[in-house]
């Protein structure tokens, strides 16, 4: 899966998602890596969502993975659990906040 369609997907779930769950600002970077690799910045800071495929220094947590790992998440291939205990995901900065608003979401 190419950086392009990688983005195409995250910014089409993020602004269909419905965030009211969601009760504290944050933001994200992921780093595509690969061959054709890339940077998605994802923030809901104030009830108003942002994305744009740029790489920014001051996010709540930064999440790193490859194409493949993203295209078998997405797919269902393997669960993000499991993606992250396995080392195919990793993460860094406030990891209990992303954890947070990924519970809620999935409610």
């Amino acid at each position: 899966m190419k950086f392009e369609e990688c983005y195409a997907i995250i910014k089409e779930k993020f602004e269909n998602k419905d965030l009211s769950k969601v009760d504290k600002d944050f933001s994200a970077v992921l780093n595509i890596t690969g061959e054709d690799a890339g940077y998605v910045f994802v923030s809901y800071v104030g009830g108003k969502k942002a994305i744009e495929p740029v790489k920014h220094d001051k996010a709540s947590v930064f999440v790193t993975m490859s194409a493949q790992t993203f295209e078998d998440l997405y797919a269902k291939r393997i669960e993000p659990f499991k993606a992250f205990s396995s080392g195919k995901v990793k993460a860094k900065g406030n990891i209990f906040l992303a954890m947070s608003i990924y519970k809620k979401l999935k409610q």
